[in-house]
């Protein structure tokens, strides 16, 4: 075992206090619902009882709001953005909509999409394809920055106008080489569209320095925080580019000439009566991070990741799917057994150990997400229930 994973750089048995599921249940599969912290979620429900109980008074809409705006304000300097870019959304699929629904696309138009997305980002568009004059185009994400920038000029033609893909994708956790799909696209007078559902939370995020056009995520997974809560994040300069997809009180100015007027930022996208006080509790997410040290539970993370690597590669009779580079993958793990339906497997650590793993039916396998709270301990569990399932 790496010397490294003997001691996380964190107290490891205080954190997951703060998680009482991982008492009930080994939990390896953050990538579909993080867990939120057990202070957090305190302070997330003050924050929500406080606005249900307040109703439409200083203490309840007017405190909910303004602890919205300062999630506002620390969520966009996570993400390495400016308030004005950063509009809060339910998840990272508002976000897909919002593009597909506010481009003001032109017959003939193109969108080239990744061959591994989740049907977040699948539906929208193929649905975009069912009502306009628009053709879907696919590349292939390839295991490195090469194959993968391969397949983008591939697939390339002059009538692509988008190019949607994951940060990270959801089937096999590799990352896609950002910056350069980015480069491309720019010089090719393209858009870019990422999902970073998989992404917002692993590793260090600053969208300015990626220049990319429209980002969309949620705060449920990864970053371990309250479910309904997610962003979309529009670059400055692309914001009059989309028509917002729903508009109402909150969405703009409004006088009895000019009808209504969008607001100049993100904030367009947004309206409405919602639960402020849930997105306040982002605030509270984000201090808790900082206090346990970022950087700290992202390495923690990634080493724990390319430990369980390392020990399925050392298995005959397992298939690994997610690359070893890290510069390529994520916390996100999939692997198959040979010959074996993933079911089997997945279903049968469930019954034994209470082991909650997800399955990639794409590749008939299972996908295993290492997070903060998970241990060397679990991650040499789940190689010994595998061993009965190699033939």
């Amino acid at each position: 075992m790496p010397s490294a994973l003997t001691k996380p750089p964190y107290e490891l048995d205080a954190v997951r206090r703060e998680f009482p599921v991982v008492d009930e249940v080994v939990y390896l599969n953050t990538g579909t619902a993080g867990v939120c912290p057990l202070s957090v979620s305190e302070r997330l429900w003050e924050s929500m009882r406080a606005f249900e109980l307040g109703g439409e008074s200083p203490s309840g809409w007017g405190a909910a709001c303004q602890r919205m705006e300062e999630a506002r304000a620390r969520l966009a300097a996570y993400l390495g953005a400016t308030t004005e870019e950063i509009a809060f959304t339910r998840n990272a699929t508002d976000g897909v909509n919002l593009v597909v629904e506010g481009v003001q696309w032109r017959d003939g138009d193109e969108v080239l999409l990744s061959d591994q997305e989740h049907p977040s980002m699948l539906f929208p568009w193929t649905f975009l394809t069912q009502r306009r004059d628009v053709k879907l185009r696919r590349f292939t994400v390839g295991r490195t920055d090469e194959e993968t920038l391969k397949s983008v000029a591939d697939a390339w033609a002059p009538r692509i106008r988008l190019l949607a893909t994951s940060h990270v994708t959801s089937q096999t956790g590799i990352r896609v080489p950002t910056e350069r799909i980015v480069a491309f696209c720019r010089e090719r007078g393209a858009r870019v569209l990422f999902d970073g559902a998989q992404a917002v939370g692993q590793f260090p995020i600053d969208l300015n320095r990626l220049g990319v056009d429209f980002y969309t995520g949620n705060v449920h997974k990864w970053m371990h925080g309250p479910k309904g809560t997610g962003f979309f994040y529009v670059r400055r300069d692309r914001v009059e580019e989309l028509t917002p997809t729903w508009t109402g009180a909150g969405t703009g100015g409004f006088t009895d000439d000019d009808g209504l007027m969008p607001s100049p930022n993100a904030q367009r996208f947004e309206y409405g009566t919602r639960d402020f006080g849930r997105y306040g509790g982002i605030a509270a997410l984000i201090d808790w991070h900082e206090a346990l040290g970022i950087e700290a539970a992202q390495s923690w993370s990634r080493q724990l990741a390319e430990y369980l690597r390392s020990r399925l590669g050392e298995c005959q009779g397992i298939t690994l799917h997610t690359p070893l580079d890290w510069s390529d993958a994520s916390a996100l793990t999939t692997f198959s057994v040979d010959g074996v339906p993933a079911h089997e497997y997945i279903g049968g650590v469930w019954q034994s150990h209470k082991m909650r793993l997800r399955g990639v039916h794409e590749v008939n396998g299972a996908r295993v997400s290492t997070t903060l709270f998970n241990t060397v301990a679990e991650i040499d569990l789940l190689i010994e229930l595998l061993q009965s399932y190699i033939r």
